[in-house]
């Protein structure tokens, strides 16, 4: 047969196909989930110090299409002996642990896996060990006596992206918002910082340059020059790095904000996907 008569498939780019393959190949192991029939089946471990709840927790969370339990233990410690090729996207994590020890698991584990979620499962529902989860860098937070419907609920909603309370911890989350809201509105005050400089040094601490922060406020580069002048001047400071610290050490709560701020972004509220991290760290803008 000549070559004008082959079927067209045989004329394909085996080069490009390749290229495609690996570049699907990449992507997949970037999230560390896999494909088993054409569906998208993400790994979850579990950290819990019951044995009958963790096996129980496995069990279930295995019967929902597109999980697999591919890790449980007792201790944290077991989660960091592990070399996985590709982590768990998520991690249901006990918060039963003694002082802050939980804490700094949760520090842990995105250090070393920064992609994997984490949803804090515990019976802890103070304020202070809610927002302390959250500022550590946990993505969810849910109580133990949830129902199940609830709780895949907050697993498939963490591994789109959002943020996830249980309805019942929300007061203790707009709680901890309030008062750091109070305190970022007490020291603006004290330190006579208008609305636009308490911003200008939000942006400021986030690392954004002068030409960015008027991009951004929709001001010109003499306006920001000038207000930047001015909180130089107010925290008798001479160059950026000392106006961070005499303005953190005075405890004007901008200066805490971590580096993925993301300007003009408005907290969502609403029960069962607010942003926890922002309600727990951010002062309003």
């Amino acid at each position: 047969m000549k070559t004008g008569h082959l079927p067209e498939v045989v004329l394909i780019d085996q080069n490009l196909c390749r290229k495609k393959c690996e570049e699907l190949s990449g992507c997949l192991r970037k999230h560390s989930a896999r494909l088993c029939g054409g569906l998208i089946m993400y790994k979850i471990a579990i950290i819990e110090s019951e044995s009958i709840i963790r096996e129980g927790l496995s069990v279930l969370i295995s019967k929902e299409p597109g999980f697999t339990v591919d890790f449980q233990a007792s201790a944290p410690v077991a989660l960091f002996r592990q070399a996985w090729l590709t982590p768990p996207n998520l991690i249901l994590l006990d918060m039963m642990m003694p002082k802050n020890y939980g804490i700094e698991v949760i520090k842990e584990i995105k250090k070393r896996w920064l992609a994997t979620k984490i949803l804090i499962f515990t019976l802890k529902d103070t304020e202070e060990n809610i927002c302390a989860a959250f500022r550590a860098g946990a993505d969810g937070y849910i109580l133990k006596g949830t129902t199940l419907p609830q709780l895949i609920e907050a697993i498939k909603k963490i591994l789109a992206g959002q943020y996830y309370v249980c309805p019942e911890i929300l007061p203790q989350v707009i709680n901890g918002y309030l008062k750091v809201e109070k305190t970022c509105l007490d020291n603006n005050l004290n330190w006579n910082l208008t609305s636009r400089e308490a911003q200008l040094l939000k942006l400021i601490a986030a690392g954004y340059k002068n030409k960015e922060i008027a991009d951004s406020l929709c001001i010109s580069l003499k306006t920001v020059e000038t207000h930047r002048a001015t909180l130089m001047r107010k925290f008798n400071a001479h160059n950026v790095a000392t106006l961070l610290s005499v303005a953190n050490q005075a405890g004007v709560p901008p200066c805490r904000l971590c580096k993925n701020i993301i300007v003009n972004q408005p907290i969502e509220r609403s029960t069962g996907s607010v942003t926890p991290v922002a309600l727990c760290t951010m002062p309003p803008a």
